[in-house]
């Protein structure tokens, strides 16, 4: 099978799957489970991205307990609020993380990046996904799919304006394959999802104006956040952050840019009063 048969067959079950708990169930659990198995799978490629294991340095020991802090980021966000839980949480696991690291004497050479990459990894995926959870939790799953379709039309559009029209590159340093036409197409796509999917249809209270302003912020930020796990990956010296998604690579290769668009349209929203 071809890796954009894959892809497609990826998508087919994938998209069901999170459509079904958006809809199907009235509660916020299905949407906040699916985000919590995101938070863990994706936390556990970030580490081993970063920190590859060898069975001398016990950096296993960081995976549990990690994963775990990184879930916890998303369910409490969900059950007190983002403001109310995130402090005692994060209190937690700056105690937490670099105490198991202290006390990893066979990697003490390379304690204080391991420290780094383990905190860093909850602001990146467990903070940046919350707000998904947040949106059903909240009684917003149409801000929830108008979201999916600005990062989903955002990189799709990128995609084939940079197929037919792209030469100069976007910043070669960091990803080859991406061009300016590329990041104009993306634009222009997130534009779409946020006038045509959300401000003339699953979110009708939106101005034109705004929905404009927040397809290209959104845009915007999805693109960079895209950069952002590239170069990640550069650093790493890893070319896929994982192969759980036949045709896709990781977790983070699939929500890259989604982590980035989440908090955006969450925040939008929340100071806005839309």
């Amino acid at each position: 099978m071809g890796n954009l048969a894959k892809r497609f067959a990826t998508a087919g079950v994938l998209v069901p799957l999170v459509l079904l708990a958006i809809y199907a169930d009235p509660t916020p659990i299905s949407v906040t489970a699916l985000a919590v198995l995101a938070a863990v799978f994706g936390y556990d490629e970030w580490l081993r991205m970063a920190l590859p294991v060898r069975e001398d340095d016990g950096a296993w020991s960081l995976r549990i307990p990690g994963a775990t802090l990184c879930a916890l980021v998303v369910v409490l966000s969900v059950v007190f609020g983002p403001l109310d839980a995130l402090t005692p949480l994060w209190t937690l696991a700056t105690l937490l993380l670099p105490s198991i690291v202290l006390f990893r004497r066979a990697a003490l050479a390379e304690a204080g990046r391991h420290m780094a990459v383990a905190l860093a990894g909850l602001s990146y995926v467990g903070l940046l996904l919350s707000p998904l959870a947040l949106f059903k939790a909240e009684g917003r799953p149409d801000l929830l799919v108008m979201t999916l379709c600005l990062a989903f039309f955002s990189d799709t559009v990128a995609y084939f304006f940079g197929r037919f029209w792209g030469k100069r590159k976007l910043y070669e340093a960091v990803s080859p394959k991406k061009t300016r036409a590329g990041a104009v197409g993306g634009l222009v796509g997130g534009v779409l999802a946020t006038t045509v999917v959300g401000a003339a249809w699953i979110v009708p209270e939106l101005p034109v104006g705004p929905a404009v302003g927040l397809g290209i912020a959104g845009s915007v930020a999805g693109q960079i956040g895209d950069l952002v796990e590239s170069m990640a990956k550069r650093t790493f010296g890893v070319k896929d952050s994982g192969h759980l998604l036949p045709g896709h690579g990781g977790v983070l290769d699939r929500i890259d840019g989604l982590l980035f668009v989440g908090p955006v349209v969450y925040w939008f929203f929340v100071l806005s009063g839309y």
